[in-house]
């Protein structure tokens, strides 16, 4: 019997294509890692009381002279819910940190609490949630970033042609015009950045790493805060920039984003290759870029802070990889 095959329902694959893309695109966003705390109750206890008689010392209840009001009546007063707060500040922290090294996790953020009990009289339960160090894989950089430096030299070839055509369309209507100067061509800057935008653009495209939920939130917040406080310099609302470019608050948190989701994906990607080719920057090369910036004062001061010493490094080795890359 002849095997029969179902017609091509055109409608049908454009719909599977569509929910594949679709699946591709959550596959950008990793789900959050999580460990689980537990907190003995004799650990909490001896913190629940001391916490319970700090506060007691505020507390102004009826019949009793303020800061002497009994144990239950305080806990009464001040509300378990804040209660239990400052004792879960105090233990955590340390707590957190043990779980993590005990199940060799990696985070890349700060974490997020679910409590899951607290219940007093037995051990306190939560769950932290966090986002774990992105999972790079690196195919064949190299014959990715030649590729888009091919189509970055394409699209200045064909800029340039048309800023020749506007020069001699110009020269053709107005002869007196210095039209050499107002249409010139681009400059080595311009191309040195028209071929970091191709490969940053082929480069995610090809090995784009699924980013951490959690991480794409917190770093989206960063970005939005950034945004209302540039609106603020120029004493713009945040309703009124909204408003003027005519998209909801909705659309501007997708927007943002998109952009933090492509730029992290990006510093991951780089930071691969640079560990790849074992790119280093040593604590000369640091000292070095300082002295450019500071007198010599400014640079014993500064060798002092770690955070700064990080980010020069950090800049510096972003250098060497992108001048890898242009190189290639």
């Amino acid at each position: 019997m002849a095997k029969t095959t179902k017609p091509v329902d055109k409608k049908e694959t454009k719909e599977v294509k569509k929910e594949e893309k679709k699946e591709r695109k959550k596959s950008l966003i990793a789900p959050n890692d999580s460990v689980k705390i537990t907190l003995a109750w004799t650990t909490v206890e001896p913190v629940y009381k001391k916490t319970v008689n700090k506060l007691a010392k505020n507390v102004k209840a009826e019949g009793f002279r303020i800061g002497k009001a009994p144990f239950a009546i305080v806990e009464k007063h001040v509300g378990l819910e804040k209660i239990i707060d400052q004792v879960l500040r105090e233990l955590i922290p340390q707590a957190y940190e043990e779980q993590i090294k005990k199940d060799n996790k990696k985070p890349i953020t700060s974490p997020e609490f679910n409590p899951l009990a607290l219940e007093k009289g037995q051990d306190w339960v939560l769950e932290a949630y966090f986002s774990p160090i992105p999972e790079v894989k690196i195919g064949d950089y190299k014959k990715t970033t030649k590729k888009s430096k091919e189509e970055a030299a394409k699209f200045v070839s064909n800029r340039n042609e048309e800023i020749k055509k506007e020069a001699a369309a110009c020269k053709t209507e107005d002869k007196d015009h210095d039209h050499a100067h107002a249409h010139k061509e681009l400059g080595e800057n311009e191309i040195k950045e028209i071929n970091l935008q191709h490969i940053f653009k082929g480069l995610v495209d090809a090995f784009a790493p699924a980013i951490g939920e959690l991480l794409l939130r917190q770093e989206t917040q960063a970005e939005y805060e950034r945004l209302v406080g540039q609106l603020k310099q120029y004493k713009i609302t945040t309703e009124d920039y909204l408003a003027r470019r005519q998209i909801t608050i909705d659309q501007l948190s997708q927007e943002l984003a998109g952009v933090v989701l492509s730029r992290l994906q990006l510093d991951f990607i780089m930071a691969e290759i640079s560990k790849m080719e074992k790119l280093t920057v040593s604590d000369e090369e640091v000292k070095a870029e300082i002295a450019k910036f500071a007198d010599e004062k400014m640079v014993k001061e500064l060798e002092k802070n770690q955070d700064y010493l990080n980010q020069v490094k950090a800049t510096l080795l972003q250098k060497k990889t992108l001048d890898l890359l242009l190189s290639l």
